[in-house]
């Protein structure tokens, strides 16, 4: 997301090192269109996340806020001083855009990796997202995201005016 008053890019960030296995295969080990990737990665530390801030004009990282889990969704800058975003876990919040400081939370009761939006009617503006953890993060990362195995898959819209 950009804002462009402040000048600044928000990025959501995964923060993840891996270690990469190769697996020897013989002639037969696997079947035609089998699934094999003849290895991959291999999670050995948590995976943790950030929105973090980046000045357009010099490319410098000028702002932080540390996450608990990876940011899976995408992140919304207002017209005015706010950024939104959501965490795997379930969090809705609102950042301070110059510092990043969290101003709100809603706690949804399910998972996020969809990005906040905005819209207005008859002048009024609402921030919307859609709640419910969906795709592979689950089922191929819980050994790397403690906590996130126990989110149960949903799907509701939430609706917030400003």
């Amino acid at each position: 997301a950009y804002n462009p008053d402040l000048k600044l890019w928000y990025i959501p960030v995964i923060e993840s090192c891996n270690q990469m296995t190769n697996q020897e295969t013989k002639l037969g080990d696997y079947k035609p269109r089998e699934f094999f990737t003849g290895g991959g990665p291999r999670q050995h530390e948590p995976i943790t996340g950030s929105v973090t801030a980046i000045a357009a004009t010099t490319g410098k990282v000028v702002g932080k806020h540390e996450t608990h889990y990876p940011m899976l969704g995408g992140i919304l800058a207002t017209a005015g001083d706010l950024v939104f975003t959501a965490h795997p876990s379930g969090e809705i919040v609102a950042l301070n855009a110059k510092t990043l400081e969290e101003l709100w939370r809603f706690e949804s009761g399910s998972g996020i990796n969809a990005p906040p939006m905005t819209y207005s009617v008859n002048g009024k503006q609402y921030v919307a997202i859609l709640v419910g953890l969906g795709g592979a993060w689950p089922k191929w990362f819980v050994d790397s995201t403690k906590g996130l195995e126990k989110i149960h898959p949903s799907s509701m819209l939430y609706v917030f005016a400003l």
